[in-house]
């Protein structure tokens, strides 16, 4: 496009900096992607998309399964955290991907952008996913924000853990994102071919794209969050659901009305289909909340009707929409008729004839024509023929079909009718101009345009009067797309020749356009560099011109790969090519590079002083690429400027560039002494970058060893948490193995088989327990010096002895009395009782259950638990210290950043430009006014204002911008570092709380026990063993101590969590029922239990939540004890078979000891129950944590990549360009100035400053 007419269109349509970056990128997308055909496949997928929310299983629960997964194929459920991070990761990255594609192309200028085939990938992707299955991906991304934790799936991170706040942001943000690009892109979205047949949903009408879009977004955020939410907080559902009927209802019915009125589709049929989709879903929606509100929405007959109900709809809806379309065209070809008709009788008859000869007018074929019509209402009264602009684009579809110029001419009066009606709606002339262009474009290509006057295809004027009238973005890129449709039509003409070369051409002069803009600038700094250095070369003043370079080098990267895109994609354009020598050598100081591009043709150079220089010596007739610049710089009388350069390769002598030299002595020995300096220059830069690339691998491998050590921590715990989960219940089951001893004695005494099997049968299940399942832990981990010791029996008449063993010792030893014991026969006749009261074996597990067996077993289920909780003592330890580390590395790379680097540069720099101050006033002069005439030269030869290019060089706050950028960067890195090791530490810190408390609850096993044994031992009064009320002191002692635990728990004044922090506990903490294990050891499960309120112990209280039941047995155990007192049990000595037997039928027969019997069995089996609750958290806890830290972990890399890479590498890479300016600007003084001044010479070839 031309430069002037870009700058007066501009200006016209009064086009901002958003508008002017965007229209480009918007228009270089390829519409209708991905194909043609493949679209109405992807609305009807995009339509059933809605099905989700009219027709569900909580809409109809009787609906059949093979209708609902029409829309449970677009319902994203997540099933697992696999699942989940690849469908999330992928939606995040395409948005990112989506505004890098923006962004980049808006940073180049469109100059770096991808190839068409790329761009159709792109937007075809983008098209899909974020178009048509946009109320997928949405519905998707609302379910991090709320919902994402309640899945309880192994590796989604639990609710309000930092990783699920952190995807739950990433969320949010990514629906912002998405929802911008799409509000953007649909300012662009349209298809202005209005004769484009094949193209189907083609349109020039937004055709309600945001309207959808905010459907869908509302849509998405009311089922993945609003519901979800007010459910939560037990709204009732009868609320809820008129809630979305009434919005479904409301926002589709709008829809449909839009859709009815407008018509926006050039297609009858996709009108008609748009139209049926959404009054369809309002009217269904509607009769659903008449079946809700009936109540007979269950009913299977209601659901089985549902699919016909919309089907029918849907044909109705169809055929509804036709009907009305035709009634529209019908209705605007009637009234433009009568218009036409009332116009015709205006002109032939005049208000004379009307006012004295009405008889006259009647003998008229025109006024019979119009008889039904009073003269005064037509005359008088303004006919509408249109009720909006959208219907006169409505009226001129029939070119679609029929294009031939009668039809032609009928459109064009029927848009003048619509510029006469709707004379402030830009639309209408807009829409106008592109039927205009689309029929101008039909001729053109099947060779009818040269049949008829051109005149007919004027469209100029209609933009002029379009651009006088109130325009929005969409409107203002339609005028800027058909401007450039007329100025490659403009071109085309004068050229004679096609529509690529002319768009190739168009391209050409935006670049070359853009190119020299940036290479006027680059000689501005330059010249205001030098204006700085002759004003003043102070130390304080020389830093300020640190800012000056800075934009040099900008200018220099910026044009030279400006340049270098030109010439690749145009190698014709000759033009460029000497332009590009002279930059190279008035901005770049590189004089081999062009040397080389000026083929090491001095005498080519040369030929640019000749003011009378011919054009054809700048441009070929030929090639199209050079014909969009006829005019340029062959035009301009003085080439001084743009062909010498007092520092070029013209002024070093001729000689020196002779055939037999090559590059001449002078300029090989000045591109040696620029080497020999950026080399010096460089040298302490690349230093501090290497040191920076050391520290930053120390880095990852510190962040990667965190990582390892974390999830081998993790993993050590897991493997040990099914030893400890045995472990744990080893106090209780030895008690619980005493108590039975105790209590088989009596049968093997008694000879009474009446509970044998029972004690028999858990003696045996506590012996598989503790020697199969725990033997060889307790062999391998428990080998250790116990502090106390177990009484060793040896018989009746003989002290028993106190044996000192390892833990591990004693529990071989505890086992094998155990087996002694269940071998024993029962007593004969001819045996005393003290065979068995006093015998090793059996006396072993009474005399220590006093308090021995607790004192030296509970080490048992402390031994692993401990050996935990201090390995995550030492993971606490070590993670802080890498994290302190970490933290430290990266304050490292800040100080080497902007400490010694900073200091370098600002160094070199002072003592570099301090050597100006031995050139002369006079010596400033020639090179400011050298520079001052290449400037001018190049404004005059590309008509370019002088002014303009110097509003660029405002300098902004560059070098702050850098800064805030390296904070954030630093600042980001040590909160992620910070981020990433508090699922660690949080982590040990919970896992220490489960096991603390589960010591503490399990505490309350082998109390339990001791309660129950010494109940016994209280009716017993066996004095061989106890002193006289021994045991009730015993049990007053296990009771408190039950009791103290019980409120310890309750209010963690133990040191540890409560219960109320693990709501999965609820069951059996807060709601009644009965649980076990399956390898628990005890003789009956929930499902044999006999409650019998009888003797207290029925369903009610068997089944009261565990801390409700323990208070109530606690209160039986309370009045036990008080019967005692009362005498209510007999109790003889100790001493005789026939003692014992009335003994053991109170026990058999005794209502307390019936209902002990149940309750602990329960309460066993709450404990128990609650262990390995805790203990399998902590399994989903090492699991989900594991993959939460192997996904921070590999986020933190890419971050840290990321971040090295765009930031720090590009922060050096930046310095050593500036670096490289900083050398190329000092030898931009011209040799002749040089050669006079003997110290900046000397500086030059040696780089000695005066420091």
């Amino acid at each position: 496009m031309n430069n002037n007419n870009s700058i007066k269109s501009s200006n016209k349509l009064r086009l901002n900096i958003l508008e002017k970056t965007l229209y480009p990128f918007f228009n270089a997308l390829p519409q209708d992607v991905p194909t043609e055909w493949v679209i109405p496949f992807l609305c009807i997928i995009e339509d059933l998309q809605y099905l989700q929310y009219i027709v569900n299983d909580k809409a109809f629960p009787t609906l059949r399964q093979y209708v609902l997964k029409l829309y449970t194929i677009f319902d994203p459920n997540i099933i697992s955290s696999i699942q989940f991070y690849l469908t999330f990761g992928f939606i995040v990255l395409f948005t990112l991907y989506v505004y890098f594609v923006l962004i980049y192309h808006i940073r180049s200028n469109g100059r770096k952008t991808m190839s068409k085939k790329n761009l159709w990938i792109f937007n075809s992707l983008y098209t899909i996913l974020f178009r048509y299955c946009l109320q997928f991906v949405l519905n998707f991304l609302f379910k991090p924000v709320y919902l994402l934790c309640q899945f309880n799936i192994s590796g989604i991170p639990e609710c309000d853990s930092v990783l699920n706040t952190v995807i739950k942001y990433i969320a949010i943000v990514t629906i912002v994102l998405i929802t911008v690009y799409n509000v953007v892109y649909s300012n662009f979205n349209m298809n202005t071919n209005c004769l484009s047949s094949g193209k189907y949903f083609g349109s020039m009408h937004k055709a309600n794209i945001n309207g959808l879009l905010f459907t869908k977004l509302i849509l998405a955020c009311i089922a993945g969050f609003l519901f979800p939410y007010l459910m939560a907080k037990n709204v009732n559902d009868a609320i809820i659901a008129p809630l979305l009927y009434v919005f479904v209802c409301g926002v589709f019915s709008y829809l449909a009305v839009f859709q009815l009125k407008n018509q926006p589709y050039y297609s009858i049929y996709i009108n008609n289909y748009r139209f049926a989709v959404y009054a369809t879903i309002a009217i269904f929606q509607a009769i659903s909340f008449i079946f809700h509100s009936i109540d007979i929405y269950k009913s299977q007959v209601v659901a089985d009707i549902v699919p016909v109900i919309i089907i029918i709809l849907f044909i109705v809806n169809f055929k509804l929409n036709d009907i009305y379309y035709k009634s529209i065209l019908k209705r605007i070809y009637k009234k433009y008729y009568e218009k036409q008709v009332v116009s015709d009788l205006r002109e032939s008859t005049s208000v004379d004839e009307l006012k004295y000869s009405p008889e006259k007018l009647k003998k008229k074929s025109v006024y019979q024509s119009v008889e039904r019509i009073t003269t005064e209402t037509y005359i008088k009264k303004e006919i509408k023929v249109f009720k909006n602009f959208y219907e006169c684009e409505i009226a001129c579809r029939f070119l679609r079909n029929n294009r031939n110029i009668e039809a032609y001419q009928l459109m064009r009066k029927l848009f003048e009718e619509g510029f006469n009606q709707f004379k402030h709606e830009a639309n209408i002339y807009i829409m106008a101009w592109y039927y205009i262009h689309s029929m101008k474009k039909f001729y053109k290509e099947n060779n009818l345009l040269k049949k008829y006057d051109m005149n007919l295809f004027n469209d100029e004027g209609i933009l002029n009067n379009a651009m006088d009238l109130k325009l929005d973005m969409r409107k203002k890129y339609l005028i800027n797309k058909a401007e450039s449709y007329i100025e490659i039509e403009k071109r085309e003409n004068s050229m004679n020749t096609n529509s690529l070369d002319v768009e190739s051409s168009i391209k050409l002069e935006e670049l070359k356009n853009n190119v020299v803009i940036t290479h006027i600038q680059g000689l501005q700094e330059i010249k205001e560099l030098f204006t700085k250095l002759r004003s003043s070369t102070n130390t304080k003043d020389i830093s300020s011109y640190a800012l000056n370079i800075s934009n040099i080098c900008k200018f220099q990267n910026s044009a030279y790969s400006q340049y270098n895109t030109i010439i690749r994609q145009f190698p014709d354009a000759k033009d460029v090519s000497k332009m590009y020598v002279l930059f190279l050598m008035d901005v770049m100081n590189k004089d081999d590079l062009a040397f080389k591009y000026a083929n090491g043709n001095v005498k080519m150079l040369a030929e640019h002083n000749s003011v009378q220089a011919s054009a054809n010596e700048v441009t070929s007739p030929t090639s199209a690429n050079e014909i969009a610049s006829p005019t340029k710089i062959n035009d301009v009388k003085d080439k001084k400027a743009l062909t010498s350069s007092s520092n070029s390769l013209i002024s070093i002598p001729h000689s020196d560039f002779s055939s037999q030299s090559g590059m001449g002595r002078e300029l090989r020995k000045k591109i040696n002494a620029k080497n020999s300096m950026a080399k010096k220059y460089l040298l302490p830069i690349k230093n501090l970058k290497l040191n920076m690339a050391i520290f930053i691998v120390l880095f990852m491998i510190f962040f990667a060893i965190q990582a390892i050590y974390s999830i081998s921590i993790f993993r050590y715990v897991e493997n040990r948490s099914d030893t400890l989960n045995l472990n744990m219940n080893i106090p209780g089951a030895i008690k619980t193995v005493a108590l039975n001893v105790r209590l088989l004695s009596y049968n093997l005494i008694l000879n009474n088989f009446t509970a044998y099997d029972k004690h028999m049968g858990l003696l045996k299940s506590s012996l598989m327990y503790l020697d199969t399942m725990n033997m060889e832990s307790v062999s391998s981990e428990m080998d250790i010096e116990t502090s106390d010791s177990l009484l060793e029996p040896v018989g009746e008449y003989a002290y028993d002895t106190f044996e000192k063993k390892t833990l591990a010792d004693s529990y071989k030893k505890f086992i094998s009395n155990i087996k002694f014991c269940i071998n024993r026969e029962p007593l004969k006749e001819d045996e005393p009782i003290y065979d068995i009261l006093f015998e090793p074996h059996f006396k072993y597990f009474i005399v220590n259950s006093k308090s021995n067996f607790d004192l030296v077993f509970s080490k048992c289920k402390e031994v692993i638990s401990d050996q935990i909780l201090n390995t995550f003592d030492n993971l606490d330890i070590i993670i802080i210290s890498l994290e302190i580390a970490l933290v430290f590395i990266i304050l490292c790379i800040a100080y080497i950043t902007f400490i010694p680097l900073n200091k370098s540069m600002n160094k070199i720099l002072i003592n570099s430009l301090r050597m100006f101050k031995y050139l002369s006033k006079e010596n400033y002069e020639t090179v400011i006014t050298d520079y001052e005439e290449k400037i001018e030269s190049l404004c005059q030869s590309f008509e370019l204002d002088k002014e303009i290019t110097e509003g660029h060089l405002k300098h902004g706050k560059t070098k702050t911008f850098k800064n805030i950028k390296l904070i954030l960067s630093f600042a980001i890195i040590i909160i992620y570092v910070i981020i990433a090791g508090i699922p660690v530490l949080n982590v040990a810190n919970e896992i220490s709380n489960i096991l603390t408390i589960m010591q503490k609850s399990s505490d309350r096993l082998a109390l339990l026990k001791g309660i129950q044994l010494f109940s016994y031992e209280i009716i017993n009064r066996d004095k061989s063993i106890f002193l006289d009320t021994e045991p009730e002191r015993i049990l007053t002692d296990l009771i408190s101590k039950l009791e103290t635990i019980q409120e310890e728990l309750k209010t963690g004044s133990y040191g540890g969590p409560t219960f109320d922090s693990y709501p999965s506990l609820n069951n059996v903490l807060k709601e009644n029922g009965c649980h076990r294990l399956d390898k628990a050891a005890t003789y009956t499960n929930c499902t044999t239990i006999e409650y019998n309120p009888e003797y207290g112990f029925s369903k009610e209280v068997g089944t009261l939540p565990l801390n409700e039941l323990i208070r109530e047995y606690i209160y039986y155990v309370h009045n036990f004890l008080d019967d005692v007192k009362d005498g209510k049990y007999e109790r003889p000595n100790f001493i005789n078979k026939e003692n014992i037997g009335i003994i053991f039928n109170n026990v058999l027969e005794g209502d307390f000891f019936k209902f002990q019997d149940g309750a602990m069995d329960n309460i066993f089996g709450d404990i128990q129950y609650i262990d390995q609750e805790l203990l399998s958290q902590v399994s989903v806890l090492i699991s989900n944590n594991s993959t939460v830290i192997i996904l921070l972990i590999s986020i933190g890399i890419v971050i840290f990549l990321a971040i090295d890479i765009f930031i720090f590498n590009k922060l050096y890479s930046d310095k050593i360009k500036e670096m490289n300016t900083l050398v190329s600007f000092l030898f931009l003084v011209p040799p002749s100035i040089v050669n006079k001044n003997e110290k900046f010479k000397r500086f030059l070839e040696t780089t000695q400053t005066d420091d």
